[in-house]
């Protein structure tokens, strides 16, 4: 497919974007894939923050969590409606479970869900030292991550292909970035 900015192709670009839980390595997994394929990579938290100038703690802070998604969505049909390159999108974890984001990411490219349990999450979390809003003062993590898990399991299943954390390797996401 031509991903050019002067294709005549019908076809839009088709971004890849990856949604999942926090600490999944969405964001890993999108900066590794971009710098192998060389294909630009957008970290969704890391532009809002730029665009508003705020973290996202910040941001959670100032508006809610309803106001955040409201900016989330804003910013992610802008990336959307920017594009001049088949680019690499790491979601925040609620992305995909807001509004109609994931119909938004389905018809503008390929929506990869990485999954993983719940202990995979907590390891992933004890190793890290971002500040993450929705889990913050959480009094048993890993119930608060059952429980989330439960509410958005059912919309990251919409992806086009769903890949377990534990396995992925760059050569899995060979195939996807080839017909992308």
């Amino acid at each position: 497919m031509d991903n050019s900015p002067n294709s005549t192709s019908s076809n839009p670009i088709r971004n890849i974007f990856l949604v999942g839980m926090p600490a999944v390595g969405k964001t890993h997994w999108g900066s590794k894939i971009a710098k192998e394929y060389k294909l630009p990579f957008i970290d969704l938290d890391v532009y809002i923050a730029e665009q508003e100038q705020a973290s996202i703690s910040a941001l959670f802070a100032m508006y809610g969590e309803q106001g955040f998604r409201e900016r989330e969505q804003k910013y992610l049909k802008k990336i959307i409606h920017k594009a001049t390159a088949t680019t690499i999108v790491a979601c925040g974890g609620g992305t995909s479970s807001y509004n109609d984001n994931m119909d938004l990411m389905k018809a503008a490219g390929v929506v990869i869900y990485l999954e993983a349990d719940i202990a995979w999450l907590l390891n992933n979390l004890q190793k890290s030292n971002e500040v993450r809003p929705l889990l913050n003062n959480r009094g048993d993590l890993a119930v608060y991550l059952q429980d989330l898990l439960n509410k958005r399991k059912k919309l990251y299943e919409q992806a086009h292909h769903i890949l377990q954390s534990k396995d992925i390797s760059l050569s899995t996401f060979a195939k996807i970035i080839s017909h992308a």
